[in-house]
């Protein structure tokens, strides 16, 4: 308590209020010190203060969006440009399904329509299938018949009954005859159905049938191949083709998109109006077979 001085000079202040008003200025400097870490660091008590030193990776935005899941506070990345990422991965995915690991006994089975039969040469064995056979050198089958396709089944109508399917399981009750490789040509008969979803799921399902036949069997499909003014006409049937090949994981060797056959050069290569001449079925099994070395090397 406060003592009056006998002097009449106030209020004089005792020892123990000394002690007593020292001991609460005291505390009040510890508290506000209290307050002032807590402000500094507003975390729950149990959470340590954490230190993130600057650097060159955590200030690109790469390191940025990997770190992004460390909490609220993350720097938003800028997004990066993904389209040349995206093509090239498409692009990678789809040379590594185009590939034939070719066995080491290669035994190959070529089946389409009239172009692989060697319709429009001068012989037969001048046809695009023959001299692709000879030239790789394979044990080999040659089975061409014409008006057939994926889907057309022959004749006029459609009710000839020889899709490539039937005649595929036709050639697989032969067990002398085991092929570990198989070239399906076509799609140019197969234009008369005007139905590209019926195509491509023929497609697809001949390729898998195939595979069934002849488990470990490599396919591979070459669509519509006409010279030109026809091959125009054969652009949805070879889209559909495309497609069914794709679905089957299938390598697909497009010849209307390369554009084997030009207006340029067709007048050389057209026989009548429909088929390659000899000098087309020669120049067919060219192309060929540049596209099976990319597809094997």
């Amino acid at each position: 308590m406060c003592r009056v001085s006998r002097f009449g000079g106030g209020p004089r202040i005792t020892r123990q209020e000394w002690i007593k008003y020292g001991a609460l200025f005291v505390l009040a400097v510890v508290a506000f010190g209290v307050a002032a870490l807590a402000l500094s660091n507003p975390r729950g008590p149990s959470e340590p203060a954490t230190f993130v030193p600057a650097s060159p990776a955590a200030a690109s935005p790469v390191a940025a969006a990997g770190g992004a899941a460390a909490g609220a506070a993350a720097v938003t990345a800028t997004p990066l440009p993904t389209a040349t990422a995206s093509a090239s991965a498409t692009a990678a995915a789809t040379a590594a399904r185009l590939r034939i690991e070719l066995p080491a006994r290669p035994v190959l089975l070529i089946l389409g329509d009239s172009y692989t039969f060697g319709v429009g040469a001068d012989r037969q064995d001048q046809g695009w299938a023959y001299i692709v056979a000879r030239t790789l050198g394979y044990p080999t089958n040659i089975e061409g018949e014409g008006g057939t396709g994926f889907a057309w089944g022959g004749g006029a109508k459609d009710d000839g009954g020889r899709e490539f399917e039937v005649r595929l399981r036709e050639i697989s009750r032969n067990p002398r005859f085991v092929p570990n490789l198989l070239i399906l040509q076509g799609g140019q008969n197969d234009s008369q159905l005007n139905n590209p979803d019926e195509l491509k799921t023929a497609t697809t399902q001949t390729i898998e049938a195939a595979r069934r036949f002849w488990p470990g069997v490599q396919v591979v499909v070459m669509g519509p191949s006409a010279p030109q003014p026809l091959a125009e006409e054969l652009r949805n049937a070879n889209t559909a083709v495309r497609a069914g090949a794709a679905a089957a994981n299938a390598p697909f060797i497009d010849a209307y998109e390369a554009g084997w056959f030009t207006r340029t050069n067709s007048p050389g290569f057209d026989a009548d109006g429909a088929h390659p001449n000899t000098a087309g079925h020669a120049y067919l099994a060219q192309k060929f077979l540049e596209a099976w070395a990319a597809l094997t090397k």
